[in-house]
């Protein structure tokens, strides 16, 4: 079953220590790791679950050799398309040995990465139009394949933001106006923000946008 959630119900859940649910619950646990995901995904600017499907985009080169793009989990259904003329027509397909995907061998910092940029390598350039989109990707986009469950494919501290977040997340709703106790000094209240423990786990994972249309 293909994953749609960072954290799944059922596992935060057993985080919680919680034995026995209602309908209400269940609600309330499948909108906390929705939010979750969600949050997490907009925190870092990525998609991390990863789709199962190729789409296209299209993006601008920044340089004649280097092009940015979202994640790209997989190479299957990898297709690169430029628009030589800029008639709005991806008219020009390029084979596999046109470009290089990177960073090199799927890896970054010593763990699995999803391919972020396209290098044209041989005598092939980027188009570059005066900024304009003339690149089409079609591609699985998305951090890694989603075949097989988060804690397979995702990075630890990813996994356990995502666990933070909805737990902070389900608890919110215990915490009238927001006021979540009170301590040494003074109230403590619920923040609107991503969990700063969260927030310090994903920082290695937050990107700058790509251009993309």
């Amino acid at each position: 079953m293909a994953v749609t959630r960072l954290i799944e119900p059922q596992s935060l859940k057993d985080l919680l220590g919680i034995a026995f649910t209602d309908a209400e619950d269940d609600a309330r646990l499948i909108m906390a790791c929705d939010a979750a995901t969600s949050m997490i995904q907009a925190h870092c600017d990525r998609q991390f679950i990863a789709d199962t499907t190729a789409t296209p985009r299209v993006f601008v080169a920044g340089t004649p050799w280097i092009v940015q793009v979202d994640d790209i989990s997989t190479t299957t259904d990898l297709v690169v398309k430029t628009d030589e003329d800029d008639d709005g027509v991806f008219e020009t397909t390029w084979a596999s040995t046109d470009y290089q995907l990177e960073p090199l061998n799927g890896r970054l910092s010593g763990q699995p990465w999803p391919y972020t940029s396209l290098r044209a390598v041989e005598s092939r350039e980027w188009p570059l139009e005066y900024g304009r989109a003339v690149v089409e990707i079609t591609a699985r986009w998305g951090w890694k394949t989603s075949d097989a469950t988060v804690v397979d494919y995702l990075p630890s501290s990813v996994v356990q933001a995502a666990q933070i977040q909805a737990t902070s997340l389900y608890k919110s709703a215990e915490a009238p106006l927001g006021i979540a106790g009170f301590g040494d000094i003074g109230i403590m209240r619920l923040r609107q923000a991503l969990h700063p423990v969260a927030a310090s786990l994903l920082a290695p994972f937050r990107k700058e946008t790509v251009l993309v249309a």
